[in-house]
């Protein structure tokens, strides 16, 4: 019988059995590696540094515990103004016709001379005729002029002075953290996960002291997760019947998150934000409990959506490239620790309308997929 507007049908849970000495659920992969330990790093300093909160700090110099937030927020941002500044750079070559250079063949020693600037022609005027000269400004004062109308248009000066700015305020922070005295095994970690980012973001300099500090990275976070506070265990699913509640509960928290839409307010943005991310996550869960993948895996993956969805993908949820993209970077700029934690970094967040159209695929793909168990 279908459900009405004012049912709660739940999933079809049971506590499990806590061990212990086995650690959580929510432990560390067993493999840290170059691909990810700097994400890992920084998903388990988010979870430390919220844990820790704030217990009436007197005052005095700001602890390294609530700059590594700030300043792991602004870097998020400059990565994404990056990327934002190579995909601008990649159109304004098409759109201009390429780099507003001109380049004079059988000149000077070398053959082949590139024109970047009028003061390079002035240069060059010696070697070439009056007709010739000519021809050289006309050409690089159009090639300007289509760079500099193609550059307006697609706003790829502002896109880079907000790069540039973001840099500056993100070296600045990470700057002022180093020098800031730790005051516990997390604050130590923040430190060192901030100074590998700034200068090894590649996790590629092989020269002394880079490997050590990475090991001493990974050595870290293995002993701040034993550390932790261990949290109780999660749910245990039961076959379709848990298929069922979770995408019963998915839609619920869909059906909430229109609602709020509705009557949408900036003050209202953190919960519908909210809303939609534990949305997608329990479409994500329906669908692979559903093709059959272990519930204590899916627990492994906390509120990873970058991974959910690789292995639903795997499992035949097909997407659209720009929404798998999106739930990648949602779990990669941390946007669930940030909505919860940090609600005053809206800016660090991605565009609202992505985040509505990505549950809106999500939801309605899964559904498809699983209705024969709904």
């Amino acid at each position: 019988m279908a459900d009405s507007d004012n049912s709660r049908t739940l999933p079809a849970i049971t506590r499990r059995k806590e061990k212990p000495e086995h650690g959580t659920s929510e432990s560390l992969p067993h493999n840290i590696d170059r691909r990810n330990l700097l994400p890992i790093t920084a998903r388990l300093l988010s979870r430390l540094v919220a844990e820790r909160g704030d217990h009436g700090r007197p005052s005095g110099p700001t602890p390294v515990r609530k700059m590594w937030p700030r300043w792991y927020a602004c870097h998020q941002q400059r990565m994404r103004a990056t990327r934002l500044r190579k995909k601008l750079e990649k159109q304004l070559l098409e759109e201009s016709g390429g780099l507003p250079i001109v380049t004079l063949s059988n000149a000077g020693i070398h053959g082949v001379i590139e024109v970047r600037s009028f003061a390079d022609i002035n240069r060059m005027a010696p070697q070439l005729d009056a007709q010739h000269l000519f021809r050289v400004r006309a050409e690089l004062r159009s090639r300007g002029r289509r760079w500099k109308e193609a550059a307006r248009r697609l706003g790829y000066g502002e896109t880079v002075a907000l790069e540039q700015e973001l840099a500056e305020r993100a070296g600045i922070a990470g700057r002022v953290m180093s020098i800031t005295p730790p005051s516990s095994l997390t604050e130590v970690t923040a430190k060192l996960h901030c100074l590998i980012v700034t200068h090894d973001a590649n996790l590629k300099l092989k020269d002394t002291p880079w490997p050590e500090l990475r090991t001493i990275l990974k050595d870290l976070i293995r002993i701040a997760e034993k550390r932790a506070p261990k949290p109780c265990n999660g749910f245990e699913y039961h076959g379709k019947a848990g298929v069922r509640g979770i995408l019963n509960l998915a839609t619920q928290y869909q059906d909430a998150t229109n609602k709020l839409g509705e009557s949408f307010s900036k003050p209202s943005q953190i919960p519908l934000r909210l809303l939609a991310i534990h949305a997608m996550e329990l479409y994500l869960n329906a669908f692979l409990l559903a093709k059959g993948v272990d519930p204590a895996t899916i627990r492994n993956l906390r509120h990873d959506l970058g991974a959910r969805t690789r292995m639903a993908s795997d499992a035949g949820l097909i997407l659209r490239k720009r929404t798998v993209a999106h739930l990648a970077r949602l779990s990669e700029s941390n946007e669930y620790h940030l909505i919860r934690y940090a609600p005053v970094l809206l800016s660090a967040l991605s565009q609202l309308n992505r985040v509505m159209a990505t549950l809106d695929e999500l939801s309605r793909k899964v559904r498809k997929l699983l209705r024969p168990l709904s």
